[in-house]
């Protein structure tokens, strides 16, 4: 919802004095969810238990994409080039840039989909259950130089 708003107001900016308390009760309502979803976080939840699937390990293999880029985004080498895309969209004053600006700042929709996926379903995440990618190999223990020779 705050992210729609912000690029409402981007697109139609409001006059007045509108211009500067809009954007601070956005960052306001922001702050205040964030701390929600954080306290919400610890404890379990019975609308999150009745919204779980009756076979979670279905959702999640249809959901791997979303995993992948919960996980993806820790990095840096995705991280980065992300956020240089996503700040730098502010500097675009056209028309167009202003459209690029708003299908940008979007992204961000998906991103909280895949949080929010990935903390629901965590247990039968591939990339957090073993190592990455869900792709378990068991390690065969190495094979240690022995001496078959009897001591004379």
């Amino acid at each position: 919802m705050a992210i729609a708003g912000v690029i409402l107001i981007g697109l139609h900016p409001l006059p007045g004095l509108f211009t500067l308390t809009v954007p601070l009760a956005l960052i306001v309502v922001v702050l205040t969810s964030w701390l929600a979803m954080r306290r919400h976080d610890r404890r379990l939840c019975e609308q999150c238990m009745a919204a779980m699937p009756l076979n979670p390990s279905a959702e999640a293999a249809r959901y791997r994409r979303r995993f992948w880029l919960a996980h993806s985004l820790s990095e840096p080498r995705y991280l980065v080039p992300y956020l240089v895309v996503l700040i730098g969209s502010n500097f675009a004053t056209s028309t167009v840039g202003r459209i690029a600006w708003a299908i940008i700042q979007s992204s961000m929709l998906y991103l909280i989909a895949a949080q929010v996926t990935h903390r629901r379903l965590q247990p039968w995440c591939p990339w957090c259950s073993d190592g990455g990618g869900g792709e378990h190999v068991e390690e065969t223990p190495p094979v240690l130089p022995h001496d078959d020779r009897l001591p004379v």
